[in-house]
């Protein structure tokens, strides 16, 4: 039997599709960031400010193979079409929440030739010349953006997140909508902790990478100030992008508790004493 407790996003369903829009948008908003950083409570309060789009994460492999089947596409530029068509708002705006994992995904699939497969190419390694290519196919995807960018100072803690998200199937908390039963319970490990530390070290310098070889200065957003201070973080936010909205009261809730508190501070201590 369904759990019915398991409700869909609703942000992600068709009730959220906004009306027809033909052709590319006249604008987009490119929230730049990495799991667990915060990306949703910034993207809901973006939506629900009205007028700046919905941004999800359309690109990602969590969210991007259900409304693909919803909307009839099997490839990604019949995807990029639809998501153009149904997700640019009345005013032209088209919002977005953009991994880099998701960038490197979608431009290897459009150009295999020209990209390497995801998480094969260290920042290191990544010549201008490469971020300049990836900034050419995003412009296609995602025109006229306005860049903001997005990051979890606290990478043990972001990690500690992921781990329990995947392991309890619980990626959200918003009432009434997504698991409400956990499918697992969360186990320490502190080789898959470490790992995700490094995955997001990987994924902020491709971004820091990206927006330095082309020139952009984005928006810069931490996860900790927006969860201290959100009406003030989010209103200036707004204020940059040109609306006068005023932050709707957030509606996510925390997610993080002694369990997970517990975790940290065990991966600290363990990784004290291995590289003491």
């Amino acid at each position: 039997m369904q759990d019915h407790l398991a409700r869909p996003y609703d942000l992600a369903l068709a009730g959220s599709d906004f009306t027809r829009w033909d052709g590319p948008p006249h604008r987009s908003i490119v929230i730049c960031s990495h799991p667990r950083s915060g990306s949703t409570l910034l993207g809901e309060a973006i939506h629900f400010a009205g007028g700046l789009g919905c941004p999800l994460e359309y690109l990602h492999r969590g969210f991007r193979p259900a409304i693909a089947e919803r909307w009839g596409t099997s490839d990604v530029d019949s995807y990029v079409a639809a998501l153009h068509r149904h997700r640019t708002g009345p005013n032209g705006v088209l919002s977005i929440k953009l991994f880099w994992q998701d960038l490197e995904a979608v431009a290897h699939e459009r150009a295999p030739g020209r990209f390497p497969l995801p998480a094969s190419r260290l920042p290191e390694e990544t010549g201008p010349h490469e971020y300049r290519d990836l900034r050419a196919l995003l412009d296609d995807i995602l025109p006229n953006a306005a860049f903001v960018y997005l990051e979890r100072q606290d990478r043990v803690r972001q990690a500690v997140s992921a781990i329990v998200a995947t392991q309890t199937g619980q990626w959200r908390s918003v009432p009434g909508m997504g698991r409400q039963t956990p499918v697992g319970e969360p186990e320490y490990d502190y080789d898959r902790i470490l790992g995700m530390i490094g995955f997001a070290d990987y994924s902020h310098a491709h971004w820091r990478g990206f927006f330095a070889a082309n020139g952009i200065e984005p928006y810069c957003l931490t996860y900790e100030e927006l969860a201290s201070e959100f009406e003030r973080v989010v209103g200036a936010l707004f204020a940059r992008l040109g609306s006068a909205s005023v932050p709707a009261p957030r509606r996510m809730q925390r997610q993080s508790n002694d369990r997970t508190e517990g975790m940290v501070l065990r991966f600290l201590r363990e990784h004290a004493a291995r590289t003491a």
